[in-house]
């Protein structure tokens, strides 16, 4: 079941609220290793009209299973959109849903590398802590050239190979 669906034509001049609660699953990631939705998606947002604009401000909130990128052990990541605002056009659209807006909304702000020591919602120490070299001990490159840029050409190594027959021979 999606977010409530918005009738725009019966919102009254100062616009209304919605707030509650989803158990289903609106994000619908399947992959192994895709976060996994922990219900309930918990939202509260107030929807008004202004000058053919639908402006929708409020919160939302959920919690997800997502894997640590070090040691692949499940951690808890917590998503609070607050404040949450969009403004759309309303281009004569009777109705609102906002499901697919709060899912993208709502992935976008999931870390890219989430580590067990930064969750949001239980922080612990990560088993794979210590395993890889601290920041401080790699070195940047001095910036020479190391490569024979002869050799970085790559429209000219594409020359040196040799011609295909685009015809198989019968």
């Amino acid at each position: 079941m999606p977010l409530p669906l918005i009738h725009l034509n019966d919102l009254p001049p100062g616009g209304r609220n919605y707030s509650g609660e989803l158990r289903t699953d609106i994000f619908e990631l399947s992959g192994k290793f895709d976060p996994k939705f922990t219900p309930p998606f918990k939202f509260d947002l107030a929807v008004r009209v202004d000058d053919g604009d639908i402006i929708v401000q409020g919160w939302a909130e959920t919690v997800f299973e997502m894997q640590c990128s070090r040691c692949t052990q499940q951690l808890p990541w917590r998503v609070r959109l607050d404040p949450y605002f969009t403004c759309e056009e309303r281009d004569g659209a009777a109705t609102l849903d906002l499901t697919a807006q709060l899912r993208e909304d709502t992935l976008l702000a999931l870390p890219g590398y989430p580590r067990c020591e930064e969750s949001n919602v239980a922080p612990r120490p990560c088993s794979r802590d210590g395993g890889f070299a601290p920041e401080s001990e790699y070195v940047p490159l001095d910036g020479e050239e190391t490569v024979d840029p002869g050799q970085r050409d790559a429209w000219g190594a594409l020359d040196n190979l040799p011609s295909a027959d685009p015809k198989p021979k019968s």
